[in-house]
């Protein structure tokens, strides 16, 4: 493994950790010996995912489910640690590494595409259960004459369809553009096929980026959804081609830009593609007129006519086969999505499930999200008052302990601890927001409350509403308090102007 890879697999424990949360929860489980296959994207932000499956004591084969989504170095990772891997290099179709997978006779499949799992029921050897993560793969389970298994899928999750699609893919799917062509999206003329969530996400952040956007949508409700996002709009890709500077494809399904719809393309096009398939692009029209040409990293020209087109990627999902990737921290989510599924197989959550497409239960999604907006990068703190930074006016010292700006930091409260000299006064105010508790540490205070004077001893605590106007004298012996504020205490939310 490379120093660079190393530096990569180090920066990508500090940006998913939901990722490493979930994995750190299992890692100490014991699992039944068997055969287990995982087909998918072998990317580098793969290999937190594929670390923890190889260390479970399964028998672990690992596929490529794309040979254009494949980062040498995870495999060569995953061989070192004694993992089986399959990755089409001599086999762009994949068709080999299927049959050898079927005749292995895997009993449990996390598949990505649907091809492993159609491939074993059609041989007549279904596993004993299977995950499918993109609705490619549920579309191909769909065309089977039945399928004998239980299958988890979590491609029409709300959180795939709404977050993954919509800003994962789509930021990932325009920065890979850029990256790989070194041109610039403002201004393009760019046909988006297909207003599904990808080619939703997809068109509405290239409108956002600055370029003139058309949407090809058969269907007239997605296409009037795409129209009162002031994208224009045509039944089909073959009537904008002739103006489109950039295409992506975004339907998931095959011939998406056919043969005539190429032979239309300006000189100059370039084409990519944002679904799984990379049938959605005819490269076989392409090839057929020539051989294609690289003229950068992941750019292939060929020539229609008198013209040139550029397709990115090998019209793999082009995100994924940039040689890099995009949005780890969105990743981070998928991946505790494979991580929680993975599980469902490895613990025998299946067992006694009815065959067919069980959807992944909302608890699953509920965790991920919930571990994904607590907060990070601030660790666990233990400190002392002395240590916080005081603000002193006039006999009076404010120390912040804890709260979203501290060392202390916490999202949801804040605590702030007050030294008041005999006879210091904290001004009448009151919060719109925030409630809050006084706590008397030490000496004594009165404390207004509505215009109300409460005198306080050591020991004693105030309850503060929010929109309550108080204030806080100091007695003859000065005063030490606590103030805990829910939510926390915030400078535009102090208020010393009367209700």
């Amino acid at each position: 493994m490379t120093r660079e890879f190393a530096d990569r697999i180090h920066w990508l424990s500090q940006a998913m950790p939901v990722t490493k949360r979930l994995v750190g929860e299992l890692d100490d489980r014991s699992y039944p010996r068997r055969r287990f296959c995982y087909r998918g994207h072998l990317t580098a932000n793969s290999a937190p995912v594929l670390d923890w499956l190889s260390g479970t004591g399964v028998d672990l084969t690992v596929s490529s489910c794309d040979p254009n989504t494949v980062d040498p170095q995870v495999v060569n990772r995953l061989r070192a640690a004694g993992t089986a891997v399959l990755t089409s290099e001599e086999d762009p179709t994949g068709e080999k590494d299927l049959d050898t997978l079927v005749r292995w006779r895997p009993e449990l499949v996390f598949d990505t595409g649907g091809d492993l799992t159609t491939a074993l029921v059609e041989h007549g050897d279904p596993p004993l259960a299977a995950v499918e993560s993109t609705s490619t793969g549920l579309w191909r389970l769909g065309q089977l004459a039945g399928l004998p298994l239980p299958v988890l899928e979590w491609a029409r999750i709300p959180l795939k369809e709404k977050v993954e699609h919509r800003f994962h893919v789509a930021s990932g799917v325009w920065s890979a553009v850029s990256w790989l062509t070194g041109l610039s999206v403002e201004g393009r003329r760019v046909l988006v096929v297909g207003y599904g969530e990808v080619g939703k996400g997809v068109a509405d952040l290239a409108r956002r980026l600055g370029s003139r956007v058309t949407v090809a949508e058969p269907d007239p409700s997605r296409a009037l959804d795409a129209r009162l996002r002031g994208h224009a709009t045509v039944s089909s890709a073959l009537a904008a081609a002739h103006t489109a500077e950039i295409v992506v494809t975004a339907t998931g399904r095959p011939d998406a830009v056919p043969a005539a719809c190429l032979d239309r393309l300006p000189d100059g096009a370039i084409l990519a593609n944002a679904g799984h398939s990379p049938e959605e692009i005819d490269l076989g029209h392409l090839a057929a007129r020539g051989p294609g040409r690289p003229v950068r990293p992941g750019v292939v020209e060929y020539r229609v006519a008198d013209r040139a087109v550029y397709v990115l990627g090998g019209a793999s999902p082009v995100n994924l086969a940039a040689g890099t990737t995009f949005g780890d921290d969105l990743w981070d989510l998928f991946a505790g999505v494979t991580v929680l599924s993975c599980a469902w197989l490895l613990n025998g959550d299946w067992s006694g499930e009815p065959a067919g497409i069980h959807p992944m239960p909302p608890r699953m999604e509920r965790r991920i999200a919930e571990l994904y907006l607590r907060p990070t990068g601030r660790p666990a703190h233990v400190g002392r008052i002395e240590e916080a930074d005081p603000v002193a006016a006039g006999g009076h010292v404010l120390q912040e302990l804890v709260g979203p700006q501290c060392h202390g930091y916490q999202q949801h409260h804040s605590v702030a601890c007050s030294t008041l000299a005999p006879g210091a006064v904290i001004p009448v105010h009151h919060h719109e927001r925030s409630e809050e508790t006084y706590v008397v540490l030490s000496g004594e205070a009165t404390v207004s409350l509505d215009g109300t004077d409460h005198v306080v001893p050591a020991g004693g605590t105030v309850a503060i509403p929010p929109r309550t106007r108080h204030g806080v004298v100091a007695g003859a012996q000065g005063a030490l308090l606590l103030a805990v504020s829910t939510p926390p205490w915030q400078p535009d939310d102090h208020h010393e102007a009367p209700l």
